[in-house]
């Protein structure tokens, strides 16, 4: 693709790009460009703590590349998936961001964290009530979701009416926050929607999970069934609905609720200044529910996904400094399993059930309703709006394919699958994908956004996978000698005799390859490259290892 065709003006009309959100579950940032303007829909963020990653984020480069045409980011609602990378990327760009209040207080506080709640200009929208920026109209259609406020965008432009679904599902009778406005969606159906930009999350689900309301009436049931028992619940701490039912069913137990964790402190927080939980007392925290017997409190903690610093994830391994879990206590995930963290939830059930604690899922009973649409849910939005063209987006490649399929199976007449950097051409009979922008993903790694695929990591897997060695070397006069060794990652304690006979051919190896005599020349390069293919063939011999080397040179 001619890269013109992203930077200057050639790009006419109106078209789509996906900077994150369309290679996996999460990340979710959006890019709509109508001639050369540009909105931004969502700014979210990934997990990943490997090699020292705290999470991760879209690559902004596109966007930076194009600040100065960039009018404004609308968030469709306050999930971190959605809303994390803020704090991060907002900088680059420095556009208004529209959302819901809900969503912008959950932001802002996100932001003080940053020293940004002042700088960053956070606008108040209501539902079915336009945005007019440039030649782009914006409405907010409410959505049923997992966390309150949550919206789908109807995006209108000279080219048409794009609908951008957001993270949503039906529920008719929501315990908290509203139902999706199907009579809104109808209406825009009826007038003619040039596209479906549509979550794909739970395209593998064929019936519609059940209602919040039926996890409700379960938790409060499961939780009497162990009367005596401590017992904690984990879910995601956003779902405002779920821990309003986690504190219904500590009630008619009578029980006190208390939370574990900063996250579902902070929510309670945001949630009471937004106007949430209103007829609720303030929750109990870890100390004070420690003074009460086990069997009058219930315990709600984050962490059900597995991530490595959650509570949960630290009461399974017995190092929370104020919950501690016994023989016969119990623990009830209320949530899924994302894709993609299927192995950490699992270390930690293991854990959980190998000190003799009850495990209880949605598997044993319906205790968790999604907040994302099934297949039945998606065939009946598609005939609330009846779609020119559908392009699945949030998810992997299996779960944009698969949205794909339903989609083509119903009869949509354009089903595009993007990738991220893909750019969509929208307007017209014939959308398409045209090409390419560049994309990728940037870690948070302490105060620094590093490439995924840069040196840094890079080096990290190499050191986890094969060990590091550092030698120090004197060279003088036409000889090298060896003078320490370090290993780190290759040797047990107990194998001194094995780090010595190492380090006795390694230094050998230096004398016989390093000394030339009186007339030899020293060549800093050359003797760190010969060190380290001595050290590297050394190890291979001795441990089947090529360690990563650091040499270092005493003259």
């Amino acid at each position: 693709m001619n890269k013109k065709q992203v930077d200057g003006k050639q790009l006419k009309g109106l078209h789509f790009i996906s900077i994150g959100g369309c290679s996996e579950v999460g990340m979710n940032l959006y890019a709509y460009i109508y001639n050369d303007q540009w909105i931004l829909v969502d700014m979210g963020m990934g997990f990943d703590g490997n090699f020292g990653r705290e999470l991760v984020v879209p690559s902004p480069s596109e966007l930076v590349k194009n600040k100065s045409k960039i009018m404004a980011l609308f968030l469709t609602h306050s999930h971190e998936d959605h809303s994390g990378s803020i704090p991060y990327l907002w900088p680059m760009i420095g556009c208004p961001i529209y959302a819901r209040p809900f969503a912008i207080e959950m932001v802002r506080d996100k932001l003080s964290q940053f020293d940004l709640d002042s700088k960053v200009p956070l606008i108040k929208v209501v539902p079915n009530h336009e945005v007019k920026i440039g030649d782009f109209s914006v409405e907010f259609i409410q959505v049923a979701h997992s966390t309150p406020e949550s919206s789908a965008l109807a995006i209108k432009t000279p080219d048409g009416v794009v609908i951008h679904s957001g993270d949503w599902r039906i529920d008719d009778d929501p315990v908290l926050g509203s139902k999706t406005d199907e009579k809104r969606l109808r209406n825009y159906g009826e007038k003619g929607v040039l596209a479906l930009v549509c979550d794909s999350t739970n395209v593998f689900k064929e019936q519609q999970f059940g209602a919040e309301r039926d996890v409700r009436r379960n938790l409060i049931e499961l939780v009497k069934k162990y009367p005596k028992n401590r017992i904690l619940i984990t879910c995601f701490a956003s779902n405002l609905a779920r821990l309003e039912s986690c504190y219904l069913a500590a009630k008619e137990s009578g029980r006190q609720l208390a939370i574990v964790g900063r996250s579902l402190k902070k929510i309670e927080r945001i949630a009471k200044l937004a106007g949430y939980f209103s007829g609720i007392p303030a929750f109990l925290d870890e100390k004070k529910a420690n003074a009460l017997d086990s069997s009058k409190v219930l315990l709600v903690c984050t962490g059900s996904q597995g991530e490595d610093n959650s509570a949960l994830t630290k009461i399974s391994n017995d190092i929370h400094r104020s919950v501690r879990l016994r023989d016969e206590d119990v623990v009830i995930y209320s949530s899924r399993v994302i894709p993609g963290n299927e192995k950490a939830v699992t270390e930690i059930q293991d854990m959980l059930v190998g000190r003799g604690i009850k495990i209880i899922t949605n598997i044993d009973c319906d205790i968790h309703a999604s907040g994302h649409p099934s297949k039945e849910e998606l065939l009946h939005l598609y005939d609330l709006l009846k779609p020119n063209s559908v392009v699945p987006i949030h998810g992997g490649k299996l779960h944009l394919y698969k949205h794909a399929e339903i989609a083509e199976e119903y009869g949509i007449k354009n089903v595009l699958v993007p990738h991220d950097g893909a750019l969509v051409r929208l307007a017209g009979d014939c959308p398409e994908i045209i090409g390419e922008v560049k994309s990728g993903t940037l870690a948070v790694d302490g105060n620094k956004l590093l490439p995924l695929e840069g040196r840094v990591y890079k080096e990290r897997e190499a050191v986890s996978c094969s060990g590091v060695v550092s030698v120090c070397l004197r060279c003088s006069k036409g000889s090298a000698t060896l003078l320490e060794m370090v290993c780190l990652g290759v040797f047990e304690e107990s194998e001194q005799v094995e780090i010595a006979d190492v380090r006795s051919d390694i230094a050998s190896g230096v004398q016989l390859s390093l000394s030339g005599g009186p007339n030899w020349k020293f060549d800093r390069y050359k003797v760190k490259s010969v060190v380290e293919k001595l050290v590297k063939s050394a190890f291979i011999e001795a441990r089947g290892k090529k360690p990563s080397v650091i040499v270092h040179i005493v003259e």
